[in-house]
């Protein structure tokens, strides 16, 4: 049996989640609590999740485990079979992993998108004194991590205005075709379509979507095809 290591909330997790549907595959998952995420470090030394655990071993990074599911499960495939394709693919996974995550971390920490990010992130946290703890202490510090990348140093509404450019791209590109990296559904489309659902959980995100026709259609067909559960849902 496959066994999933991560956080519910986080959209790397939601990809993996979604590869293994999307390929009929049956697994566990094991969630790690937010508060006992050092006592973790058997499953990650280095702190990073999701984890898979397959019969092959212990496999780390929501990339590097869609690559292991192609190899050793290639039906349906992930990976666009043309060269160009493929490529495409690959750039836009990395840019939705590496640039658009920090737009999560700086829109959802904003104070009037505050409420449901701490409640999806704090779901599966018993009720006391750590869950207060971390309620007042998770925003800074997840705000501090996007000032260090970068984006958090720039304004609402410059933030804002940066993601309208890039949801305007990426509307273009599926104007005349049903999926971002060639003629199916690819590890691109996953990898993208999860960060738009945790901006969907923004009140500037959601609107972004809604006012694309093109993009809304193409979120509802990775759904489909790949669906979302629990708080990703």
């Amino acid at each position: 049996m496959l066994i999933l290591h991560g956080y519910e909330i986080s959209p790397y997790s939601d990809k993996v989640r979604r590869a293994l549907r999307l390929k009929g595959l049956a697994f566990q998952t094991n969630e790690i609590i937010v508060s006992k995420a050092g006592k973790a470090k058997h499953i990650s030394p280095t702190g990073k999740f999701p984890v898979l655990d397959t019969p092959e071993g212990r496999i780390v990074d929501s990339s590097d485990i869609l690559r292991w599911l192609d190899r050793a499960h290639p039906v349906p495939p992930l990976r666009p079979d043309n060269a160009r394709d493929a490529a495409l693919a690959d750039i836009l996974e990395d840019w939705a992993d590496e640039s658009l995550y920090f737009y999560d971390l700086s829109m959802r920490t904003w104070p009037h998108n505050r409420e449901w990010f701490l409640k999806d992130l704090l779901h599966h946290e018993p009720a006391g004194l750590m869950r207060t703890i971390l309620t007042r202490a998770i925003p800074g510090a997840l705000s501090k991590v996007a000032r260090t990348q970068g984006l958090g140093r720039k304004s609402e509404k410059t933030i804002v205005a940066d993601l309208t450019v890039l949801y305007d791209a990426l509307s273009a590109l599926l104007t005349d075709n049903d999926w971002l990296a060639g003629p199916r559904l690819s590890h691109a489309d996953l990898a993208v379509r999860v960060m738009l659902n945790v901006l969907d959980r923004t009140r500037e995100g959601r609107s972004l979507r809604n006012a694309r026709p093109a993009l809304d259609a193409w979120c509802t067909r990775v759904d489909i095809a790949a669906p979302p559960k629990g708080i990703s849902a």
